[in-house]
Order: structure tokens, then C-alpha cells, then sequence
């Protein structure tokens, strides 16, 4: 279901939504997104709302960035979950050449770039007029070996007119590049400007939680938009598909031990990205929800870490996947999974987790002041 044209807010508070990367575990996620649409639709009194009708600006990392991509053109949230569980075998084919697999990657991206064109569009691009929301994609450019947060902010710099503007990169192919994640897929190549550039995931930076980099790029005057910030100016909402220690594999005769300390070593990025952009916006902010950072940080909320005025309202909503993080939210029978980010057989088991995150974690009292 699409949303209807994009409802204006009348007044000047700005809405905020980052969804952080993680494969198939992005369905987490996507439950709490769910819940969160839901109640919103029966707080504010409109059975048709879609989560762009309420958030100005939406990002995401990979996975993340599929999601966000899907909801800032409209797509009502049980779409993208249908999405993700019809979809998943397409979008990991096996990559049938054995040395091409070992040496570039495990799945054919044939499969999952057609399903972007399908969902997305062939022809839709960051500019087009079908988001309905502002959107950030965020991905790795391998050419440059530099993190690439790419906006659809009409005023930025680099999406003005001429041959370097990325409004008009096709959607699908950003959305690509953000979620190819190494070992896994190839890189994407863009060209930009006469020069052909490649894309990995987005997830290589230290931008796996693309929150922090959101608020930055709807504040900062250098990114030519300027929101006005504030806790009761500015609401920032993270959402993310699960956190847990990553133990880097011993060697093994039975294991290629290269292959997996590097994608042990992306997922220990990932998280580690993620915490401390999480810790960086508690500590900006005034934060309203978020399980503890870790044992002695804790959850910061209330006000500002620094006892500074916040300079926004924020709330993290996440799964430790570690037995006493499942526990906490009646889930320690999954605690033996190993949470890979393309097992297609544990979909249920992340989509279960992710329930229990919104029916444990989320409170539509969290946005006050923002409904």
C-alpha cells in the first residue's frame, strides 16, 4: 500500500529515523518499525498513515537502507516485511562458480538487482519525486576508501545541476552499493561526473548506525539545510536489528580462516560502529529509550551526557543478542543462534526477537511533544 500525498506538519518540529545495517536480520527492525507504525496510526487517528507521513528525514545503512529507501517512497511497513521474507532466496543466489566464489563473492547479484528495479523502480532516482520523505543512504566508496553518505536534499552541494549531481543516480543502484556487503556480493560500480567509481557496503565505515550522521546532515549549515535543533525542536529515532560479541574464528583445517576473520571482522565493526554512535547521540541528546550502552556507561537517559542543553529527543531501540540480552525480552531460547547476517532459515527467529523488542522497548510516550 502506498501513502497518500505527503502530510505537511504545521508546525516546526523535525522527525528523524535511522536504521542502522545487518542483513536478514534488518526483519528485527522491521517489527519495530511495525509496531511503531501502528501506534502511530491510532494515536494520531489515521488508519492510512505510513511511517514517511511522520518522519521528515529517514536513513539507513544496507540493509537499513533498503528499508529506508521502501519507506520514503510510501511502502506501508507490512510490505517491506512481506518483502523481506518472499524475497530473501532471490536476493541470496549462490554464486555457482566455485573459485569465483571463494576469490569474490558467495551470491550472484543478478537475483537482487532485479529485485531492486522491480520494488524501487528502473528508472527512479535520488531525485525523484516519488519520496516522499527526505532520504540518506550511506555506503563505502572503495574507489576512494571514504565513507559516502549520499542525500536527497535538494540544496546540498553535490546535488546541483551538472554532470556530477547525485539526484540523478538511479535509486536501486545506491541502495545496491550501500548493502554490498563483502564476501557477499561484489562491489557496485557508479559513475559519477565521467569517472566510474565502486561502492561497498555502507556497513564498512563507521557509519553502520547512521544516526549521528543524520542529525548532522539535517543541522549543519555546511549541508545546506539547517533544521533548527533542540529537545523539543528535533525528535531522532534509531532503530537497529541487533547487537552481539563477535568471537574471531581460531584456525581450522575445516575453515577457510581468511574468509572468516574478515567477515568476523566487519561484524565486530558493524557493532562496535554502532555503539559508539549510539553513545555519541545519548550524550548529545536527551534520550528516552535505549537498553544500557554497557555496564558502566549505562543508558544515559534524561539529559545531555555533559550536562549541556540537548540538542535533541532521542530513542534507540536494539536486541542484545547475547543470552542475557534475550532473556531480558523473553527470548533466551534463540541464544544458541549465530545470528549470521544471510541465514535465510533464521528469518523467524530475528522477526521474533524484533516482536519482542517492540512489545518489550517501544512506548508511543517516547514522541511526546512530537505527535
Amino acid at each position: 500500500m502506498l501513502s497518500t500525498p505527503f502530510r505537511k506538519r504545521h508546525d516546526d518540529k523535525k522527525r528523524l529515523l535511522a536504521i542502522d545495517g545487518g542483513g536478514l536480520r534488518g526483519i528485527l527492525a522491521v517489527e519495530v518499525l511495525a509496531r511503531m507504525e501502528s501506534d502511530l496510526r491510532r494515536t494520531l487517528g489515521d488508519a492510512d498513515l505510513v511511517l514517511s507521513d511522520y518522519f521528515d528525514y529517514i536513513a539507513g545503512t544496507s540493509t537499513g537502507g533498503i528499508i529506508a529507501t521502501c519507506l520514503s517512497l510510501g511502502m506501508a511497513v507490512d510490505d517491506i516485511r512481506r518483502f523481506y521474507f518472499e524475497s530473501a532466496r532471490y536476493i541470496f543466489q549462490i554464486n555457482r562458480n566455485p573459485l569465483s566464489r571463494v576469490i569474490f563473492s558467495k551470491y550472484q547479484p543478478d537475483g537482487f538487482e532485479r529485485l531492486l528495479r522491480e520494488v524501487l523502480g528502473s528508472d527512479t532516482t535520488l531525485g525523484s519525486g516519488r519520496l516522499k520523505s527526505l532520504l540518506m543512504l550511506v555506503m563505502l566508496n572503495a574507489s576512494t576508501c571514504s565513507p559516502w553518505p549520499v542525500s536527497s536534499n535538494p540544496q546540498a552541494l553535490f546535488n546541483q545541476a551538472g554532470e556530477e549531481c547525485n539526484l540523478d543516480i538511479p535509486l536501486w543502484q545506491l541502495v545496491r552499493a550501500s548493502a554490498a556487503a563483502p564476501l557477499l556480493f561484489p562491489a557496485e560500480a557508479i559513475r559519477i561526473g565521467g569517472r566510474t567509481y565502486l561502492f561497498r557496503d555502507g556497513a564498512l565505515t563507521s557509519l553502520n548506525n547512521p544516526a549521528m550522521k543524520l542529525f548532522q546532515m539535517a543541522s549543519l549549515p555546511a549541508y545546506r539545510l539547517g533544521w533548527p535543533n533542540g529537545a523539543d525542536r528535533m525528535l531522532l529515532v534509531s532503530v537497529g536489528t541487533g547487537s552481539c560479541p563477535v568471537e574471531i574464528a581460531q584456525p581450522s583445517w575445516k575453515t577457510n580462516q581468511l574468509a572468516a576473520t574478515i567477515g568476523q571482522a566487519v561484524r565486530s565493526l558493524m557493532a562496535a560502529g554502532s555503539a559508539e554512535q549510539d553513545l555519541a547521540c545519548r550524550i548529545l541528546g536527551r534520550c528516552v529509550a535505549g537498553e544500557p550502552i554497557d555496564a558502566e556507561v549505562g543508558g544515559l537517559h534524561g539529559s545531555a551526557g555533559w550536562g549541556l542543553p540537548p540538542l535533541f529527543t532521542y530513542a534507540r531501540y536494539n536486541a542484545e543478542l547475547t543470552l542475557r540480552g534475550l532473556d531480558a525480552i523473553g527470548c533466551a531460547s534463540f541464544a544458541g543462534n549465530r545470528f549470521q547476517l544471510d541465514d535465510i532459515a533464521s528469518l523467524p527467529v530475528f522477526q521474533a526477537i524484533g516482536k519482542a523488542v517492540a512489545e518489550t522497548r517501544f512506548d508511543i510516550a517516547h514522541f511526546d511533544g512530537f505527535l
